[in-house]
């Protein structure tokens, strides 16, 4: 395995979030993108009433559809911000082709994925990863085990910028 730089990762890091702006802004979403540390999220997505989505944007570019996580994502009930204005848009750089993924998932979504891969039972670590092609560990072998995927029905979240919860202002 080739180890990726951190200027690489860097970039990766800025071409997902530019690209979840980019897609929102198409779509008639306010923005703005969180630069350093000030809230711990990427963007804010809002409208005109009042209304506010937070959204992490974890980027991958060397495996397809799986990413890496601060392990606080496992346990989201722990933070101030609501439960149902947090979400975690996945990016998926690694398509092998056509144009790249974006995963909108609520945070409940991706611990409920995490406690389901990881099946209680976490590593003594400060990251996990959310995998969706996985299935959950020990039980990769037994007939009938979902995927991590088919479990949260990742599908239904591709692009799926409604889930936000936020009017655009330009429909």
């Amino acid at each position: 395995m080739t180890r990726v730089s951190n200027e690489k990762k860097n970039l990766n890091r800025l071409a997902g979030e530019f690209l979840v702006a980019s897609r929102l802004t198409q779509r008639g979403y306010m923005v703005t993108l969180q630069w350093g540390t000030t809230i711990g999220y990427d963007i804010l997505v809002f409208d005109k009433v009042g209304n506010v989505a937070f959204l992490e944007v974890k980027s991958s570019a060397q495996y397809s559809r799986r990413w890496i996580l601060q392990k606080k994502y496992a346990e989201p009930n722990a933070e101030a911000i609501p439960l149902d204005r947090r979400f975690i848009c996945c990016v998926d750089l690694a398509v092998p082709q056509g144009e790249p993924r974006v995963y909108v998932f609520p945070a409940a979504v991706v611990a409920r994925g995490l406690h389901y891969y990881f099946s209680g039972q976490f590593p003594n670590s400060d990251s996990y990863h959310l995998s969706l092609d996985f299935r959950p560990q020990g039980r990769t072998k037994e007939d009938g085990v979902q995927t991590v995927g088919k479990f949260i029905d990742a599908e239904r979240y591709i692009d799926a910028y409604s889930t936000l919860g936020i009017q655009p202002v330009v429909a």
